[in-house]
């Protein structure tokens, strides 16, 4: 235990120096980490921007935190733009593990004779990165297969690191100004979750089987096989398929290969995952997808998916229907039935927002419409506002924004807003078929029973509580309490003003009487013999000191 709670305070005390080299010291002062720095200069990349100094310092603390800014460049909800284009930059690129790491791996994972599974097993990797690499090896019948092998040790590594970002999280949580905001603990959990799959590859595998399912029907995809007899937790074996990469354009072109074709396949293949099957490639940058002859796209890397409910789709539709289509209210009734909504959100300033965002698109053609980048915008409208969109929606955005750029370079003509017709109204017809509305009522009988049996019971309390007028009505305006409030302070100044007013009055007359002689100023039985004038000068001089200052001050009392 003395050991695990060492090891959590050195590693919170390189986290907390390598942010403050990179200019981040306010923030580690914020969380109350300033105890752990030591007197290290910075480093002298203070001239660049906060997004460019963040990226470094989350590639030197190393793999945990990599990951952290590549999960972080898909929630524009929460980070300004600028930061999310250089998370995205973020490069997953490590010195590879030497061969006998990597046998020794094989042999734990598959057994000793591991070297029988693969007749041919080439020890330099075709990539390596912060988890794990990928070498090229060859079945005994002749199959070429990639195999994935995890990086030894580092499982401990990102377990450590993910107990310190779940106590660094609790603390911003509660010391921070955006902890009132943001729920970082939730962010936290979700990062930890996503990135405990990632170690998993036979989840990755299952992504693969389960991403062939969504396409079964699209004859122009292929997705690789998975060879389960030699895949474990920490080796991933698929089959190798040799195609050309879509960042070789020139290569593709030279070999005939119809580019607008490319481009309308790979749009209708991700509408697809996205509008029908609700589960998605998240990451289709130009690496991880290739090209095999009559246009077939192969689709590789099944490592970050993203997965839509039904009900998510449908709020998706409608809040780039509701954009494209000029409708304000339904983008911001979509926005909220999707987002974590603050208690003191502007309701009126969000609208206009987007009123401002649909004005871009009055005089813009349906086709000339960039569907990633309305969902982006919509993004950063939600980043303004503190609605925290589902990390599902964020993804999309990323995904749609990262499809559309890669499209456009195939073929600029092309429109996701057109191809996406078809989809759309396959989903809206889907939705309305008698099968599924008989599902969705099977579904809800209980609930609909268990409604129709509290309802009268319900109905009945409420009209005994209006019987005998215990029936209470809240309305709540935020406006109206400050209203509200004002008016009180203003009231109460009034009243104040008046009861100065009438004990002037009676000190004016205490005063005239004795200037007549009524009452003697000195020796007078009145008031059991005190000296009324003058105690009442001095009440008088604090009421009127105390209500020059309420009134000067605005406040209340």
């Amino acid at each position: 235990m003395l050991r695990k709670r060492y090891v959590h305070v050195q590693r919170l005390r390189e986290i907390a120096n390598t942010l403050a080299r990179y200019g981040f010291g306010y923030f580690v002062d914020q969380l109350g980490f300033s105890t752990l720095l030591s007197k290290v200069a910075r480093v002298d990349k203070l001239k660049l921007s906060p997004g460019q100094r963040l990226r470094l310092a989350l590639e030197e603390l190393g793999p945990t935190f990599i990951k952290l800014g590549q999960f972080l460049s898909t929630r524009p909800d929460i980070l300004p733009k600028e930061i999310i284009g250089e998370l995205s930059r973020l490069q997953d690129e490590v010195s590879p593990v030497s061969s006998d790491d990597i046998y020794a791996i094989l042999a734990q994972e598959l057994g000793q004779d591991w070297e029988k599974i693969f007749v041919s097993f080439d020890p330099k990797p075709l990539a390596a990165a912060s988890i794990g690499q990928v070498h090229l090896a060859t079945l005994p019948g002749g199959q070429r297969v990639i195999v994935k092998v995890r990086r030894p040790g580092v499982e401990k590594v990102i377990e450590v690191d993910l107990e310190i970002l779940h106590y660094i999280a609790r603390v911003a949580q509660r010391h921070t100004v955006y902890g009132q905001i943001y729920d970082f603990v939730s962010i936290a959990e979700e990062f930890s979750r996503a990135l405990k799959q990632e170690l998993d590859y036979t989840l990755e595998g299952r992504n693969a089987d389960r991403l062939r399912r969504v396409l079964a029907g699209e004859t122009e995809v292929y997705i690789p096989r998975v060879y389960w007899e030699y895949t474990t937790s920490r080796v991933l074996t698929m089959e190798f398929v040799e195609g050309i990469k879509l960042n070789n354009l020139e290569e593709l072109e030279q070999k005939g290969y119809d580019l607008k074709r490319i481009a309308r396949y790979l749009v209708k293949a991700f509408y697809r995952q996205i509008l029908v099957g609700g589960f998605f490639h998240g990451d289709p940058h130009p690496g991880n997808l290739a090209v095999l002859p009559g246009e077939k796209i192969v689709f590789m890397d099944f490592g970050l998916m993203g997965s839509l409910s039904e009900e998510h789709r449908k709020e998706a539709i409608r809040l780039v229907l509701g954009l494209v289509r000029r409708r304000s209210q339904e983008v911001i009734q979509a926005m909220l039935n999707l987002g974590v909504v603050p208690q003191d959100l502007d309701f009126n300033a969000l609208r206009q927002e987007i009123d401002r965002l649909r004005e871009r698109y009055l005089d813009v053609p349906l086709k000339n419409i960039k569907l990633g980048q309305a969902v982006n915008d919509l993004l950063e409208v939600a980043f303004r506002f503190r609605i925290q969109m589902p990390a599902e929606f964020s993804l999309l955005g990323k995904t749609l924004l990262s499809l559309e750029s890669l499209v456009t370079q195939l073929d600029p003509e092309i429109s996701l807003v057109e191809v996406a017709a078809p989809y759309i109204k396959e989903l809206i017809r889907n939705r309305y078929r008698p099968r599924e509305v008989w599902r969705q009522l099977e579904e809800n009988f209980w609930n609909y029973i268990d409604l129709a049996h509290e309802l009268p019971q319900q109905v009945k309390g409420a009209l005994l509580k209006l019987n005998r007028g215990d029936l209470t009505l809240k309305l709540e305006h935020r406006e109206l309490r400050v209203f509200f409030r004002h008016l009180e302070g203003a009231v109460n100044k009034l009243s104040l003003s008046l009861i100065f007013l009438a004990f002037s009055i009676l000190m004016a007359g205490l005063i005239i009487s004795a200037g007549l002689g009524a009452i003697p100023l000195t020796g007078s039985r009145l008031f059991f013999r005190l000296p009324v004038l003058e105690i009442g000068m001095v009440i008088a001089s604090v009421v009127f000191i105390w209500l020059l200052i309420t009134i000067l001050k605005g406040g209340r009392f």
